[in-house]
C-alpha cells in the first residue's frame, strides 16, 4: 500500500509541468521496480524524453519491450517501430500488430491522459500522436493538433516537429510550407536529426524555401551522420541520381544498406534494386529477393509489386505464379499502378490465376487511369483484338496515342503504323513518318525498319533507296529481324549494296534464326538453288516447311513442286510392271 502511494506521488512528480519534487529520485524508483509493468513503462518514457535522467532511446525501447502489456509502452513502441529514430530499427509489420493490439486495451491512454491533465508537454505530445496516428483511439487530427499546440507552447521540440509536419502536409491545419520550414529550422538549431533531415527534404523539393539540391545534399549528410534512416536513404538517392553531388553508385549502395539495416522500407527496396541491377555492387538475385521481401512485409507497395515480379520471373527464388499474384494483389490494394498492370498481365495470360480477359481489361484500365503508359499500350491491344471488351479501332488508336505522347518509343512506332494504315484514324503518311522518326530517335528498331520500307518502296513518299538501306542497317544492328531480311534482299539483288550472295544467305539465316517467318522461305530458296551456299534440297525442304507451319504458304507450294518434280522423275525411271 505504501509502495502504491509512493508510485502515485512519483507519477505526479514525473508528469507535473511545474516539475516540483525530485525527478531523478522519482525516475529511479520506477526503474528499480522491474516486475511492475506500469513502472517500467514510465521509466521507459523518462528515458525516451530525458525526464529525471539522460535521454537514452535504446534503453527506453528495452523498458517498453519488457512492459508491452502496459498501454503507454504499447503506443510508444507502435510509434517508434513505425517511424524509428536515430539508430532505432523500424519494423512497420510489428508496428501494425501493436496498433491493432492498442484497440483491445480499454485503458491504453490512461497514463498519457493523466500526464496531459498535469500539463506535461511530453504526455501532451504523445497523446496528440495517438490521435494523429489512430493508436488506441480513432484518428482525430483536430484533437491531435490541439495537444501538439499545447505542448509546443512549452517549447517542446517533438511537438514543434510534428506541427511542422502537419503544416507541411496539411494534416488538421491549412497547409503552410513556409511555416513548416521555419519550425524545422528551430528544431535543427536544437540538433534534432528529424528536423535536420526534413530541412534537406524541403530544399530538395522546394517546400517553403527555394529549391536547392546542393544545400539539400548537405542537410541529408548531417542527418545521415546522426544515424537518421531517412537521411541515409535520401543521401543514397542523391548519390545514385546525382542530386546536389556527382553520381557515385558505390556511395549510394553504402547509404541504402545502412538505412535498410535500420529497417527503413524504402531503403530496403532501393537496396534490393541495387542488387537486382548491379548498382554500386555486384548483381545478387538472392539478396535482391531477400530485401524486397523485408520491405514488402513492412507494407511498402513498391516492394510488394517487385517481390511479386521476383516470383513471376524466378529472380532470386523459384518461379511461383500464385505467390506472384498474391503480392501483386497486396500492392494493388495500396493502389500501386505497376501492380494493376501486372495483374492485368496475369489475368490475360492465366499466370497464377484463372485466365479472365474481362479482369485483364479492368486492371489495365485502372493502371491507365493513373497515366501508366504500358497500360495504355495494353488497352490499345485489348480494343484492337477485342480482349475483354468490344473491338474499337478508334479507342485502340487513342490509347496508343496517349502512350506515344509520354515518349514511349514502342507506342510511337505503333501510332506511326496506325497513321500509315489508317487504322482507328485517317490515313496520314506525313504523321506516320513524324511518329516513326520520334520512335527512331529513341533507337526503336521497328520504327527504323518501317521508315526504311517506306523509302524503299516509294509508296506515298519519293523513293530513296540509299536512305532506306541506311535505316535497314541501323535497325539490323540492333538485331531487328525484318531489317536483316531487307538487307539480305539488297545484297542478293545488288540494291545500293554490292551484290553478294554469300552475305545475302548469311543475313537470311540470321533473320530466320530470329523468327522472321518470310526468311525461312528465303533460306529455303537459296538452298534449293545453291545461291550463296552449297545446294541442298533436303535442307531447303526443312526451311520451306518451317515457313509453312508459321503461315507462309509459299513454303507449302515449294514443297509441293519439289516433291512432285522428284516423284515424277522417279516414276519415269521405274521399270514397267510385269503383268
Amino acid at each position: 500500500m505504501k509502495q502504491m502511494h509512493q508510485n502515485k506521488n512519483d507519477e505526479e512528480t514525473i508528469f507535473s509541468s511545474s516539475a516540483k519534487g525530485d525527478l531523478y529520485h522519482a525516475f529511479n524508483n520506477f526503474k528499480l521496480q522491474k516486475s511492475n509493468k506500469r513502472s517500467q513503462a514510465i521509466s521507459g518514457f523518462c528515458l525516451e524524453f530525458g525526464i529525471g535522467t539522460d535521454r537514452d532511446i535504446i534503453k527506453a525501447l528495452q523498458h517498453y519491450e519488457s512492459s508491452k502489456d502496459n498501454g503507454l509502452s504499447l503506443v510508444r513502441l507502435a510509434f517508434l517501430r513505425k517511424y524509428g529514430r536515430a539508430n532505432v530499427v523500424i519494423d512497420r509489420h510489428e508496428a501494425n500488430i501493436l496498433k491493432s493490439e492498442s484497440f483491445k486495451r480499454p485503458d491504453v491512454l490512461e497514463i498519457l491522459k493523466k500526464g496531459s491533465i498535469l500539463r506535461n508537454s511530453y504526455a501532451q505530445y504523445s497523446l496528440g500522436l495517438c490521435y494523429h496516428e489512430g493508436l488506441g483511439v480513432f484518428k482525430d487530427y483536430n484533437k491531435g493538433i490541439n495537444l501538439f499546440k499545447l505542448s509546443a507552447q512549452q517549447e517542446n521540440l517533438f511537438a514543434l516537429e510534428i506541427l511542422a509536419y502537419c503544416y507541411l502536409k496539411g494534416c488538421g491545419v491549412p497547409k503552410n510550407e513556409s511555416k513548416a520550414f521555419d519550425l524545422y529550422i528551430k528544431g535543427a538549431e536544437k540538433q534534432s536529426e528529424v528536423s535536420i533531415y526534413n530541412i534537406g527534404y524541403c530544399y530538395e523539393l522546394g517546400k517553403g524555401v527555394q529549391r536547392n539540391a546542393e544545400i539539400a545534399f548537405k542537410w541529408y549528410q548531417k542527418a545521415a551522420e546522426m544515424g537518421n534512416q531517412y537521411g541515409l536513404n535520401s543521401l543514397g538517392f542523391c548519390y545514385e541520381e546525382g542530386i546536389g553531388t556527382i553520381v557515385n553508385e558505390k556511395n549510394a549502395f553504402i547509404n541504402y544498406k545502412k538505412s535498410a539495416q535500420l529497417g527503413y522500407p524504402w531503403a530496403q527496396s532501393n537496396l534490393a534494386y541495387c542488387y537486382q541491377k548491379g548498382i554500386g555492387t555486384k548483381i545478387d538475385e538472392e539478396l535482391c529477393f531477400f530485401w524486397y521481401k523485408k520491405a514488402a512485409i513492412q507494407g511498402l507497395s513498391r516492394a510488394q509489386h517487385n517481390l511479386g515480379h521476383c516470383y513471376h520471373q524466378g529472380i532470386g527464388t523459384e518461379v511461383n505464379y500464385k505467390l506472384a499474384v498474391f503480392w501483386y494483389f497486396k500492392a494493388a490494394q495500396l493502389k500501386n499502378v505497376y501492380a494493376y498492370h501486372s495483374l492485368g498481365n496475369c489475368f490475360a495470360n492465366g499466370d497464377g490465376i484463372e485466365k479472365n480477359e474481362e479482369q485483364a481489361f479492368f486492371y489495365y484500365s485502372k493502371a491507365a487511369e493513373k497515366g501508366f503508359s504500358p497500360s495504355f499500350i495494353s488497352l490499345s491491344f485489348c480494343y484492337r483484338l477485342g480482349t475483354g471488351t468490344k473491338c474499337n479501332p478508334r479507342y485502340a488508336f487513342e490509347n496508343m496515342l496517349k502512350a506515344a505522347k509520354e515518349d514511349n518509343a514502342y507506342a510511337q512506332n505503333c501510332v506511326g503504323y496506325f497513321y500509315e494504315e489508317g487504322y482507328g484514324t485517317h490515313q496520314n503518311i506525313n504523321l506516320a513518318i513524324e511518329w516513326y522518326l520520334k520512335a527512331a530517335a529513341q533507337g526503336n528498331a521497328w520504327a527504323l525498319c518501317n521508315l526504311g520500307v517506306l523509302y524503299f518502296n516509294g509508296e506515298h513518299v519519293p523513293m530513296n533507296r540509299e536512305k532506306a538501306v541506311k535505316y535497314f542497317i541501323d535497325a539490323a544492328s540492333t538485331g531487328q529481324p525484318r531489317a536483316i531480311n531487307k538487307l539480305a534482299h539488297c545484297y542478293e539483288e545488288g540494291i545500293v549494296l554490292d551484290r553478294n550472295y554469300e552475305t545475302a544467305f548469311r543475313f537470311y539465316i540470321r533473320a530466320s534464326e530470329k523468327g522472321h517467318i518470310k526468311s525461312h522461305y528465303d533460306v529455303g530458296r537459296m538452298l534449293e538453288k545453291g545461291k550463296g551456299c552449297i545446294k541442298d534440297i533436303d535442307e531447303s525442304l526443312i526451311y520451306f516447311y518451317r515457313g509453312w507451319i508459321y503461315g507462309d504458304l509459299r513454303g507449302r507450294e515449294r514443297i509441293r513442286l519439289i516433291l512432285y518434280k522428284y516423284l515424277e522423275n522417279d516414276y519415269l525411271r521405274c521399270a514397267p510392271c510385269v503383268q
